[in-house]
């Protein structure tokens, strides 16, 4: 281990009162016995008959003293700006040193006392030096930490590695969200500071990701050019996506207990923003040119479930599928619904070829959520099972009936391979786990519900349905093992 080692200091002070003399006394003496920092202090180093005025000069020239306390209070201020006695010698010395090199950091201004008004008592030649507080008693123990830390050469705030350029700037984007992008900086910085505010901190970042979020709004002038546009734009939208994902894993991780209010009210909160149009609200405009903000707010809600699930937050993802929403549409019309009020159909977009590959899906838009799943640690399988857990807990809940039921846009890609819960429900511990999620007691309560899930999809096939999927859930093999 390296051993540190400390500036050796000389401690430059005003006899200004009895008080003040025992207030330098203790410094030095904790710098010294404390702290193991080698103190050159004129009660221990000077003795009688030695001349006072010549210690000083010695001491402050000396080129072993690498550092100089200059303690700050009403006294020594106005003796070093009138040049009085020993604080006047030092001084000329200390003032002379400053000025021939502004960038010195010899010299260190400890304010020891504040004015009626908390204006600092520095001497004019030190004025605007960056200084270390130890004027009242709260800031004393953390101003000598930040004295220590000067004097071992350990500052509290490092320079980084710098790293290499940002990718968002080697790429040719339309859109960069930079709001959001610097919003989300300031909220992990925030929340590392004062976690106790990370509530305050979350509404902060989602109201900067609306405002972007409104800037993804097209206004194409003829219906040829809207499908192309908006496919664009929805593929720029990517990157405000997972800032959002970035968000909501923080907050997750680092909220004490996961707030599903602050969640189920910034979807309320982005409902209208479907709807963004640029230019007058009363302008004409085609019902397609919202499709891809549609797509857009599906996928924030499919990988909101992914990431509640994988941290295992059961509680959260049950209040924000059974929640009864509230929202308001274009020119303010309210609507109220189940979750799937937020899973809009868009018609332009299903009935179009994917320019990706030039074909027409069965659920285009569940092909666009599993191309689009590109953000680390969210697989596209984790978000074909946050779909069909809306899916299953809507049904589970009473609520796959209602106006605005949920749609599995990724229904296609239902395998069991690609949903873990239905391998995982076989085990006790696990579902004892997640039945939080349903409206059951016990596992007999489960598989009498699985049955009538699995009869209902049966039913919905057989009125035609466009759902599809591939996949049985044995009621008989929940909680088996």
């Amino acid at each position: 281990m390296t051993e540190l080692k400390a500036d050796k200091v000389f401690i430059s002070y005003a006899w200004s009162s009895q008080e003040h003399e025992e207030w330098v006394n203790e410094l030095a003496t904790r710098l010294e016995e404390g702290a193991g920092v080698e103190v050159v202090y004129d009660k221990w180093d000077a003795v009688e008959g030695q001349n006072l005025n010549a210690f000083m000069q010695r001491s402050v020239n000396d080129p072993s003293i690498t550092k100089v306390l200059v303690i700050c209070d009403e006294t020594y201020k106005q003796k070093a700006d009138e040049f009085q006695g020993g604080v006047g010698t030092e001084t000329v010395i200390i003032s002379n040193e400053v000025y021939k090199n502004v960038k010195q950091t010899k010299f260190v201004p400890i304010i020891a006392q504040r004015g009626p008004n908390g204006e600092e008592y520095v001497p004019t030649y030190l004025s605007g030096t960056k200084y270390i507080d130890m004027s009242f008693a709260q800031n004393y123990e953390e101003g000598f930490e930040k004295l220590l830390r000067n004097l071992y050469g350990k500052p509290e705030f490092v320079r980084p590695k710098r790293g290499t350029p940002p990718s968002f700037l080697l790429r040719d984007e339309k859109k960069t969200s930079s709001d959001s992008r610097r919003a989300l900086s300031r909220f992990a910085y925030d929340v590392e500071r004062k976690p106790k505010n990370i509530e305050i901190y979350f509404n902060d970042f989602v109201e900067t990701f609306k405002n972007d979020m409104k800037q993804y709004a097209i206004t194409p002038s003829d219906y040829n050019e809207l499908a192309p546009l908006m496919f664009e734009c929805l593929h720029d939208t990517m990157e405000l996506r997972d800032m959002f994902i970035e968000f909501l894993e923080t907050y997750i991780k680092e909220a004490e207990v996961v707030n599903t209010l602050l969640i189920i009210e910034f979807f309320e909160s982005i409902y209208p923003l479907i709807y963004t149009r640029l230019g007058s609200v009363t302008s004409n405009y085609f019902d397609a040119q919202f499709d891809h903000m549609k797509v857009f707010v599906v996928e924030l809600m499919i990988y909101t479930i992914a990431l509640l699930y994988k941290f295992r937050q059961y509680d959260a993802i049950y209040e924000i599928v059974t929640n009864h929403y509230f929202v308001k549409e274009e020119v303010d019309r309210e609507l109220d619904g189940s979750i799937g009020i937020f899973h809009k159909y868009p018609e332009l977009i299903e009935k179009t070829n994917l320019p990706s590959t030039g074909q027409k899906y069965i659920s285009n838009t569940g092909r666009l959520i599993i191309d689009r799943a590109n953000y680390v640690g969210i697989s596209s399988e984790d978000l074909v099972q946050a779909d069909f857990l809306i899916y299953l807990l809507s049904f589970a809940h009473g609520k796959s009936e209602d106006y605005f039921a949920w749609y599995p846009a990724t229904s296609p890609y239902f395998t069991v391979p690609r949903i873990q819960f239905i391998t995982r429900i076989k085990s006790k511990r696990f579902f004892e786990t997640v039945k939080v999620m349903f409206p059951v007691k016990d596992a007999e309560e489960m598989k009498v519900l699985i049955a009538e899930f699995n009869k209902y999809l049966t039913q919905k096939l057989e009125k035609g349905s466009k759902i599809q999927y591939n996949l049985s859930l044995n009621p008989g093999e929940i909680a088996k093992y």
